[in-house]
């Protein structure tokens, strides 16, 4: 039967949908469960062949069971996204506003007015959006588990602080938002668990030798109410120095990018300086005196 050839796709949950679909009449699902074809493993929603489903098919197996639009969400999603570990014995599953909230055993149901943006697919799996699972965790956990699942979006290169922006500025009355917000705030991204590059790396140990105080690198900072990130920061001082390599700063978007910045930093007060590969290289010294003297400044 069509099942047959859908259920890795769907990591082996097959919704009463799904097997009418296939050409299943309800009597014949019945008769299948009765022979030991199918395991129920939510009201209308089945496991085909063997009982024991993967975390992934226990997930789509919620997320089917909770009907059409509905997607993994909050700790569930984070686990999903790989963003935080979940060893919760329920599955948080979002349903759209103004559908009745189920009562499954297994299944936490929320109910949420999500935009189209606010929900993707991962590995065959609705799932809320990276920015839209970070806020729903703020209603639920503390700065610290937030700023985590934040610093391992980093990391996995799935964080999009446009994106963030975008979900707080029509999110208004969210009670997430204040925890979500000043995890941003206060710099909580700071990049300790993501890879700099080498240049970073290099320029960080030339400003350790030479004394200077340590500063915080790739943090995210506000800027007139957009979030940027920044190489190097001392946020007592209120100094940011930025390297450049020809590599990643030479096209124009990111030029205009970084002017953008540059001028949002001097509007809010900070000392801000750029220091080019080139002038790391010839002369180490003068590299590390830019930030020496805005430093020395303050």
């Amino acid at each position: 039967m069509e099942a047959r050839r859908s259920w890795k796709r769907d990591h082996n949950a097959l919704s009463l949908d799904d097997l009418k679909a296939s050409g299943l009449t309800r009597s014949g699902v019945h008769r299948r469960v009765q022979a030991g074809e199918l395991f129920p493993i939510f009201p209308g929603v089945y496991a085909f062949g063997r009982p024991d489903l993967t975390a992934a098919g226990r997930r789509m197996a919620a997320v089917k069971a909770c009907g059409v639009k509905a997607a993994l969400s909050h700790a569930t999603a984070a686990a999903q996204r790989k963003m935080r570990k979940s060893n919760a014995s329920f599955i948080d599953v979002v349903v759209p506003a103004g559908r009745p909230l189920l009562r499954i055993k297994g299944i936490r149901c929320h109910r949420a007015k999500l935009a189209p943006q606010d929900i993707g697919v991962v590995d065959g799996i609705p799932c809320t959006s990276v920015s839209r699972t970070l806020l729903d965790l703020s209603t639920r956990f503390g700065d610290d588990t937030v700023a985590s699942a934040a610093n391992e979006a980093v990391v996995l290169e799935i964080f999009d602080m446009r994106e963030v922006e975008d979900l707080l500025s029509r999110s208004r009355g969210h009670r997430g938002i204040r925890r979500l917000r000043r995890v941003l705030e206060r710099g909580d991204l700071d990049g300790e668990n993501r890879p700099m590059s080498g240049l970073e790396m290099h320029y960080a140990a030339l400003c350790a030798e030479a004394g200077l105080p340590k500063p915080a690198m790739n943090r995210w900072i506000l800027l007139a109410d957009e979030y940027h990130q920044v190489d190097f920061l001392w946020r007592a001082q209120k100094v940011v120095v930025e390297v450049d390599s020809s590599r990643y700063h030479r096209s124009g978007w990111k030029l205009a990018r970084d002017e953008r910045r540059t001028q949002l930093l001097r509007a809010a007060g900070f000392g801000h300086n750029r220091v080019h590969e080139d002038l790391i290289k010839a002369d180490p010294a003068e590299a590390v005196a830019v930030a020496r003297r805005l430093l020395d400044k303050r």
